[in-house]
This record gives structure tokens, C-alpha cells and sequence, in this order.
């Protein structure tokens, strides 16, 4: 997991040294004009829908839910820490798309979307939060591997299209979305470990 890290912390790092170059700008251009070629509306309809479930409308909803499904089955550390990834992933975004102060793509946009671009925020909360819920699910809800591998997938194509989601409706650059996927594995990573870290020392705690 740590190599994982490393990796994505690395791609992101190239990624926003890269994407203010001049080849990579074009590049960015071409693929976001590609995307708003090729819309219509049915498509864009499902993709307004997907990126949604990227945005807190769903996340919150969601993350509800399966909070009290985990203090239910008294597991409190991990019911909090469902809001911890939620909250704090989105706080991060924000501080990196402060940091960078990049501004969104100067097309023909489905709609104007507010802050600024890099990286992609539907992108990096969706990665790290949908990346915890999975993990959760897999402990605590279901037992199959089949299923388990069905979830993951599942899991993976969403994150996918969540990202792509946003190039077509032409709110972000693939380097936006590139940098949303890697920063938001490595944070999954991050609240991971402290997670596992935190339930340790609670169920230690527990057992005197």
C-alpha cells in the first residue's frame, strides 16, 4: 500500500508540474472539444446523473446511511470515520484547488461549475470516498468473494465514470481528472492507515 502511495503521489506531482506546458494545454483542448463533439442529449442526461453521484447530494445520503448501519452493528470507529473521509477529502480538494488556481475549461460547458479546476473535485472525493466504502462494505456487509469482486468492479467503473463525466460536460481537463484519481487513492490511503491504526487501539481499548 505505502508503494500505491507513492505512486499516485508521484503521478500527481508530474501531472500538475505538467499541465500548465504548452503540448499539454493543447492536449487537454482537443480531448475536452472531442467529448463536447460527441454530445447528445440522452448521453449528456446520463452523464449529469453520474457525475451527481459524485457530488455531496449523494455522498451525504450515502454516507448516512451506511453510518448507521455501522453503529448498528457497533461499529463506531468505523461509522465515524465514513464522515471523516467525506469531510476531509473535500477540505483537501479545496486547499489544492486554492493552491493551484486553475481555471475551469473556456468551452461550450453543459454548465458553469464554481472554483477553480485542479484537480477535479466529483473526481478525487468520489475515488478516496467510494474507494472507503467499498473497503467498509467488504468487512462489514458482504461475505462472498464473488461479490466481493462484483463490488470492486463495480466500485472501479463508477470512479471511471465519474471522471470521465466531468470531461464531457466540459467542467474539467483530463489532467484534472488524471490528478483527481491519484490524489484521491493517495488520501484513501492516508485515512486508510489511520483508520486501521485508530480501530486497533479502540478494540484493544474495548477488550479490558
Amino acid at each position: 500500500m505505502i508503494r500505491l502511495f507513492l505512486l499516485a503521489l508521484i503521478l500527481f506531482i508530474v501531472i500538475s508540474l505538467v499541465y500548465p506546458l504548452e503540448i499539454i494545454g493543447a492536449i487537454d483542448a482537443q480531448i475536452t472539444l472531442f467529448f463536447e463533439s460527441i454530445r447528445f442529449p440522452i448521453l449528456t442526461d446520463v452523464f449529469l446523473f453520474i457525475s451527481d453521484i459524485g457530488s455531496l447530494k449523494y455522498m451525504l445520503p450515502i454516507c448516512f446511511v451506511l453510518g448507521l448501519f455501522l453503529l448498528f452493528k457497533r461499529k463506531v470507529v468505523a461509522a465515524i470515520f465514513v464522515f471523516v473521509m467525506l469531510f476531509s477529502v473535500r477540505q483537501v480538494n479545496y486547499l489544492l484547488k486554492e493552491l493551484f488556481s486553475r481555471e475551469r475549461p473556456d468551452f461550450n460547458a453543459v454548465y458553469e461549475a464554481a472554483h477553480y479546476s485542479f484537480p477535479s473535485g466529483h473526481t478525487m472525493n468520489s475515488t478516496a470516498m467510494y474507494l472507503f466504502l467499498f473497503y467498509l462494505s467488504m468487512l462489514h456487509l458482504i461475505k462472498k468473494d464473488n461479490q466481493k469482486n462484483k463490488l470492486l468492479i463495480g466500485t472501479l467503473t463508477l470512479i471511471v465514470l465519474i471522471g470521465i463525466s466531468r470531461i464531457y460536460l466540459g467542467v474539467h481537463f483530463l489532467t484534472d481528472v488524471i490528478a483527481g484519481f491519484s490524489a484521491g487513492f493517495a488520501w484513501f490511503i492516508v485515512i486508510f492507515f489511520l483508520y486501521l491504526r485508530i480501530n486497533k487501539r479502540f478494540d484493544k481499548n474495548r477488550s479490558f
